[in-house]
């Protein structure tokens, strides 16, 4: 009996039974290295990469080039900042602001590397990839980077903005400095989508988990945007961790943040939030364990000896009979005992075929009805959960 697979997370199967990759387990492998940090986030998404070499099956391999630009740069290791960037602009696909943060990597890297022309040539891509896309603060550094190469005047140094204060104490992970510099900025600030997302993470990071969920649905009961459902249903998936029960919570919010992220258009994590609330539901039922003991226990069953080639005899045997009589009666109908002749190897032909069938007693048969009858439960409920989703949204 064939193994049965376990619902995958984020990832969308297309139509491959048998990938060149094992995709299963790429969204919680991502998630797991990003949450890491320094050497060992650089580890663990170098181990990525061969694991999921492919970032035609797997969107989240071209994200991992991404990191690894972040982190080799930010550890001063300047080549392999530029190879992992150079990469990471090979495979594309990346949003905006990413894209454009690592031409300015790739631009300050070489420039630190001595490769002044590769330096000045990747800071002119970042200065007007990021004007045309709107992103004036590395517009403004990118352009900054271009005087220094240059060999031009400094311009004199000018106040910071209030995002660039509380991303600076983010990136040095002074996240209780951010959240108190938050809490000093005033009602035009705090309502910066820009600001209040770096707030947010530095409250996850922080630890502060019921203060954040406080902040997080006051933040959703005034505005009902797929970002501000995505972050409690991650709140919520950080408790379940001692309460399982909290994961009704966490997959009601991913339902209500793939619907959201729907109605803005934004197809990508739309699909992603949909598809990691519907692997919640079957972890909530322990079905992925459940399906990956049968794996492992499942015992083979020998195939039945192919009738592939005595079918094929007798089927020769048949059109040639069958030549045969209509060459003897050519403008009368043949007499029966010549048709029973025909039908008779038929019988034989149709017999072979059947047997040709997967023996009854299957060991395996049993529990694998019983585990399809659990998913067919599962996949109910969810439906339910998502048009009720629905219903809460006016969708």
């Amino acid at each position: 009996m064939r193994k049965l697979k376990a619902l995958a997370l984020i990832i969308i199967l297309t139509a491959a039974l048998s990938w060149a990759q094992n995709l299963e387990n790429a969204g919680i492998d991502y998630t797991t290295a990003l949450q890491k940090k320094g050497s060992e986030r650089i580890a663990a998404f170098e181990t990525y990469i061969k694991n999921y070499p492919d970032p035609g099956q797997n969107v989240f391999t071209k994200l991992a080039y991404y990191w690894l630009t972040v982190d080799y740069y930010n550890a001063k290791s300047y080549d392999r900042a530029i190879r992992n960037g150079e990469k990471a602009v090979q495979l594309g696909g990346m949003e905006p602001k990413l894209e454009a943060g690592v031409y300015l990597m790739l631009a300050s890297a070489n420039g630190a590397s001595n490769n002044k022309d590769k330096a000045l040539t990747w800071a002119d891509k970042a200065a007007a990839f990021a004007k045309s896309h709107g992103l004036a603060d590395i517009a403004r550094n990118a352009n900054s980077l271009k005087n220094e190469l240059s060999g031009a005047p400094k311009q004199p140094a000018r106040p910071l903005t209030s995002l660039e204060k509380i991303g600076q104490l983010y990136q040095a992970q002074k996240y209780a400095d951010a959240i108190s510099m938050f809490n000093s900025f005033g009602a035009a600030d705090k309502n910066d989508e820009k600001i209040f997302e770096i707030y947010a993470r530095s409250m996850m990071k922080a630890g502060r988990v019921d203060a954040a969920l406080k902040e997080f649905g006051d933040a959703y009961a005034k505005s009902r945007k797929g970002i501000n459902a995505e972050r409690l249903a991650n709140i919520y998936l950080a408790k379940a961790e001692r309460d399982k029960k909290l994961l009704d919570n966490a997959i009601a919010y991913q339902l209500e943040a793939g619907l959201l992220y729907g109605k803005e258009n934004n197809a990508k994590r739309r699909d992603a939030l949909l598809t990691n609330a519907k692997y919640w539901l079957f972890e909530k039922y322990n079905y992925n364990a459940k399906i990956a003991k049968y794996n492992a226990s499942v015992k083979p069953v020998k195939a039945p000896p192919s009738n592939d080639k005595a079918i094929k005899e007798l089927q020769y045997k048949y059109d040639k009979l069958d030549r045969e009589l209509q060459r003897k009666y050519p403008d009368v109908e043949m007499p029966g005992y010549e048709q029973d002749k025909l039908d008779a190897i038929q019988v034989e032909i149709d017999k072979l075929k059947k047997g040709a069938q997967a023996p009854a007693n299957d060991p395996n048969a049993a529990l694998a009805q019983e585990l399809e009858k659990e998913k067919v439960r599962i996949e109910a409920e969810y439906k339910t959960l998502n048009d009720q989703a629905r219903k809460r949204l006016g969708l």
